[in-house]
């Protein structure tokens, strides 16, 4: 049905699969910039295919030549993981948990990226926006009387006219300044200022919001699920939210610090030692560069396993240079089996709680949860702890 709108066909697709039936509509998300994503829907018909069929080529193409169909036809598509395992590119991924690596399984990510994205819109808030210098226009409106009009108009502005008035008598000669008579004095049809009802777009302040990721060796598996999940909810979020007043930006590290695309963010591969701080680093010294704290209201969103190179000397100042000009910093912290059998804090954890940083919470939020056995409920209760108000 063309009337229908993108929520609605959402919802009678849903049904469809309560009914027993496969979901049909898949959701392509294009980043049109840093702050715009469109999203295209399309419909997955179901294939019938009569007799038997025995695909005889490498990775179950048919060899070219056989069959029927027009060149340049797709016959059969490749997983883009490099496994090429549990390989049917649109296998629906549960409540939108992407693997590093994956690939056309990004279709069932981004459905339920945005049907998650606007669930956690009505459960989660971030702290408020605060006014800031740069502003940007909205496809908001407002109507309010702020524009002015001679003669005639909805509101009589009394200030402007009685101004109009004695500038209209001063110029005539009726106004003598020891003896005023107000009697006297001559009102005519201009000097009358009224305000009428005008459209005015709403223009409203930017946010930064930094998320962070650990792909260091000890992230492998797991950890990196939940926090890639976690980070996907909360990018979701802002996406369905705030749209264009938010500007997302990723960056990885193990011993070194990168800013990223989207794309690497959700895929890059663990690797290597880990050194927090570099992270930290680089976020600071881009929003020291490009004088962000200015302009912007700014988030930070991290998630690390807690182990590191350092024992808070370098990091604790870098955390305390962030929280002077963040409006949120969350971390989650995926405890790995070392630490839960010894029953032990990462190093993380003792240098944050001996920053006393967990005290700041207006500012400062800290998740802890296991590595195992991380369920979507689970991630969904980390994203409200790391964002939500009190």
């Amino acid at each position: 049905m063309p009337n229908e709108s993108f929520e609605e066909l959402l919802k009678r697709d849903a049904q469809r699969e309560k009914d027993g039936f496969k979901k049909k509509i898949r959701i392509r998300k294009i980043l049109s910039g840093p702050d715009r994503v469109i999203a295209i829907p399309y419909v997955v018909e179901e294939k019938l295919i009569h007799g038997d069929f025995e695909p005889t080529g490498e990775h179950g193409i048919d060899q070219a030549g056989h069959g029927e169909g027009e060149v340049g036809d797709i016959i059969s598509e490749i997983p883009l993981s490099e496994s090429g395992e549990d390989g049917d590119g649109d296998e629906e991924i549960e409540d939108g948990e992407p693997e590093a690596g994956e690939g056309e399984g990004e279709h069932g990510i981004e459905t339920g990226a945005y049907q998650l994205g606007k669930e956690l819109s009505e459960e989660l808030k971030l702290p408020d926006l605060k006014d800031k210098g740069k502003k940007v226009p909205t496809d908001e409106y407002v109507y309010d009387l702020t524009d002015r009009h001679k003669g005639s108009g909805q509101f009589l502005d009394k200030k402007a006219t009685l101004v109009s008035v004695v500038k209209s008598n001063v110029a005539l000669g009726r106004i003598d300044k020891d003896n005023i008579d107000t009697t006297k004095l001559i009102v005519g049809p201009q000097d009358k200022i009224y305000r009428v009802l005008s459209k005015e777009r709403v223009w409203k302040s930017q946010a930064i919001v930094f998320f962070l990721r650990d792909y260091s060796g000890s992230m492998q598996g797991d950890p990196t699920k939940a926090i890639l999940s976690q980070h996907l909810m909360i990018y979701s979020w802002l996406l369905f939210q705030y749209k264009h007043l938010v500007i997302p930006r990723f960056f990885v590290h193990d011993v070194e610090a990168e800013e990223v695309s989207v794309e690497a963010y959700f895929t890059k591969a663990t690797n290597g030692g880990t050194f927090i701080p570099s992270v930290y680093q680089e976020v600071n010294r881009i929003v020291e560069k490009e004088n962000l704290a200015r302009d912007y209201n700014i988030y930070v969103f991290q998630g690390t396993d807690g182990d590191d190179g350092d024992d808070g000397e370098k990091a604790v100042p870098e955390i305390e240079k962030i929280l002077s000009y963040v409006n949120r910093m969350g971390v989650s912290v995926l405890r790995n089996p070392r630490h839960l059998e010894l029953k032990q804090e990462s190093l993380f954890e003792l240098y944050i709680k001996e920053g006393s940083f967990t005290d700041r919470k207006d500012v400062f939020r800290m998740h802890i949860m296991s590595d195992s056995n991380v369920t979507d409920e689970k991630n969904k209760q980390a994203v409200k702890a790391l964002v939500a108000e009190d």
